[in-house]
């Protein structure tokens, strides 16, 4: 490969025409994934965002709003079943592998991008992450979508730029970390000659117009509301009480769990070296290490940083192995998928403590609020019971806790409004009574449910009455 990145005349990716090993490798890992879709109950961060698809907007608190558009459409099209929810997150990962195998095709050839695709199939949080419908799964369609486009740019002309921009602002409509990718590809470009010469012309910036214009909504909703969703991230992933070589270690073991550790090694590795490599390789290593480098340095300093946060940089990461190739890709891949295997067996096993504990019982307790409520409507203290409740119900209920979340923004407060209420209360989660009747006035108790999954107990609900005051 040359400085400009292009392929020596006669090299693979010359074509559209998909590889079939890559075609049947997305057929059979959408197969996988849409059978778990339906087997495996709805997580709690994907309850929640339902009750955002119930509630169209331009953008929410947490998050922006391309996730709850993506599973309202695949609501309407199939109702409320896990599956309907669930579709969009099957056809974006595959998206993702397509994206990723051409990619690598027009970089190294067409064995490296049915190693790309199958990588893809192998690390968890790819191929069994690839089965939730989160705002990660179109960032990772949207992250390397915007890296296919920069490689297009560079091999096959500048006015790539424009699609590449298409796919970072439908990325910054998934996530606000994609704000990184634009950072990263800078960067990268300006590492080269190559690179600088094309961000001497009008089209990496014309990209960058583009990108912002796919974003206005979202950034729009924002700045009509003070930018609480940029205040919202800087208080989630950027707050903490210093240091912990604890929580440090606790990312990294769970980051090496996640991609599978010989994978991790491998990429890490084949990201390190393609810094010498050309302006390509160059893009792609900036859009990799200090993605990991970055959120792994947030999981020091912040208590409620999650490993999943650094799995844009592992996918870039992944695909410069693919590309570079390596005599221990089979054993990579083995551990990944045995790794995968390994979690599957987990949830499927009566362990005495099952990972699937938290998303049961929810049906349980919905049903008794509802019975309890005699005609109130019901309403939940906590985010994470508003999603499954209302998953439960097949209905959106009101929200008075009193951390702020999605439904503070585009639900009216219930209890302005004077209705009486069912006030569901689950123990841990939210406040106590007497931290409620602080804020929502006297409360009358109307019983409580303990969730059970044989004789473990799952959870507490406390049922409490505010009397409407119209």
């Amino acid at each position: 490969m040359d400085e400009g990145g292009r392929q020596a005349s006669g090299a693979p990716g010359a074509t559209w025409w998909p590889d079939q090993t890559v075609v049947l490798l997305i057929l059979a890992g959408s197969a996988a994934r849409l059978a778990l879709a339906g087997a495996v109950p709805l997580t709690t961060d994907e309850a929640y965002y339902v009750d955002w698809a119930r509630h169209l907007e331009a953008g929410y608190l947490d998050h922006p709003p391309l996730v709850a558009w993506l599973m309202s459409a695949g609501l309407a099209l199939l109702g409320d079943h896990a599956v309907a929810v669930r579709l969009p997150a099957v056809a974006l990962q595959a998206g993702t592998t397509w994206l990723a195998a051409e990619l690598v095709r027009s970089m190294a050839g067409d064995r490296e991008a049915r190693w790309a695709a199958l990588l893809l199939q192998a690390a968890p949080v790819f191929s069994l992450g690839g089965v939730l419908m989160t705002p990660d799964a179109p960032l990772a369609f949207a992250w390397v979508g915007t890296l296919w486009g920069v490689e297009r740019a560079l091999s096959r002309g500048p006015r790539w730029f424009l699609a590449a921009g298409a796919f970072l602002g439908l990325g910054l409509l998934s996530k606000l970390s994609a704000g990184l990718l634009g950072v990263a590809v800078l960067g990268g470009l300006a590492a080269s000659p190559r690179g600088r010469a094309l961000l001497a012309t009008p089209w990496p910036w014309q990209g960058a117009l583009v990108s912002a214009a796919v974003a206005v909504p979202m950034l729009a909703w924002n700045a009509a509301r003070g930018w609480p969703s940029l205040t919202f991230q800087a208080a989630h992933g950027l707050s903490g009480g210093g240091f912990s070589l604890v929580r440090l270690l606790g990312s990294a073991g769970a980051q090496a769990a996640y991609v599978s550790p010989v994978l991790l090694v491998l990429a890490a590795g084949a990201a390190w070296r393609a810094w010498r490599g050309g302006p390509m390789e160059r893009v792609l290593a900036a859009a990799a290490l200090p993605v990991i480098l970055f959120f792994s340095a947030a999981a020091a300093f912040t208590p409620g940083a999650l490993p999943h946060w650094p799995a844009p940089g592992w996918l870039t990461a992944l695909l410069l192995l693919a590309a570079a190739g390596h005599k221990w890709l089979a054993t990579a891949a083995w551990t990944g998928a045995g790794l995968c295997a390994a979690l599957l067996l987990a949830l499927a096993l009566p362990l005495p403590r099952s990972p699937l504990d938290e998303l049961r019982g929810w049906p349980e307790g919905a049903a008794a609020a509802q019975q309890a409520a005699g005609g109130a409507r019901l309403a939940a203290t906590h985010w994470m019971a508003l999603g499954h409740l209302g998953w439960a119900l097949g209905t959106p209920v009101a929200y008075v806790g009193a951390r702020p979340c999605g439904a503070s923004f585009y639900a009216p407060d219930p209890v302005a409004g004077g209705e009486p209420l069912l006030v569901v209360q689950v123990e841990g989660l939210g406040e106590d009574r007497p931290a409620l009747e602080a804020r929502l006035g006297p409360l009358e108790p109307r019983g409580e449910l303990v969730a059970r999954q044989g004789d473990r107990s799952l959870r507490r609900y406390l049922f409490w009455l505010r009397p409407g005051h119209r």
